[in-house]
């Protein structure tokens, strides 16, 4: 089950994504008006993603909200919900796990098509007590690195990237390196 403070994250970046809108401005030249557009500097976007071994598997959803602060400079903030099933064989057997969490980035294009990206992550993590319980814990990620960035069409994007947990310890549901592929849209 989702917490209660995630419910209100989740409700409160609905109120500001719907509240945000394209603003148009109304120039005079001489007797004739002519509209200049002013872009929305607000973004949608998020990853699907999942593994699979001969243990079980995961799926993961992580939807994000940014904001370009200026044309090479985003940022943003994104949650993260991880569902995994697996047989830790033994008296525990197969179990499923939930965890989530949300972040914290900032991003910076440079060349047109290339990105460095810095992200601080906390993630409510499950894993097995005892053979009839699931404990949780919380995990606290900080991933530096980069990729590539890529238009596609007028206000889409789709994005590849390299990065490294420098926090990764032994709780971490991640490996080093962590390989993402999401895709957004301005607003």
């Amino acid at each position: 089950m989702i917490g209660t403070s995630i419910k209100r994250f989740l409700i409160i970046l609905l109120m500001v994504i719907s509240a945000s809108s394209v603003n148009a401005q109304y120039q005079n030249i001489g007797d004739a008006k002519q509209s200049v557009h002013k872009p929305n500097p607000w973004f949608l976007g998020g990853m699907i993603g999942g593994s699979f071994s001969n243990y079980g598997g995961s799926f993961e959803i992580s939807p994000l909200v940014g904001y370009k602060v200026s044309q090479d400079f985003h940022v943003g903030s994104r949650i993260t919900y991880i569902y995994s099933k697996y047989d830790l064989g033994g008296s525990i057997g197969k179990r499923s796990f939930n965890d989530y969490g949300a972040s914290l980035f900032a991003r910076y294009r440079f060349l047109k098509m290339l990105f460095g990206h810095a992200e601080y992550e906390v993630l409510s993590v499950e894993y097995a007590y005892d053979p009839t319980t699931n404990m949780r814990r919380t995990i606290n990620s900080f991933f530096l690195g980069g990729g590539l960035y890529q238009q596609v069409g007028g206000q889409g994007f789709a994005t590849i990237a390299v990065l490294f947990n420098v926090l990764e310890s032994q709780y971490s549901p991640y490996s080093n390196p962590v390989i993402r592929i999401g895709f957004g849209v301005g607003l």
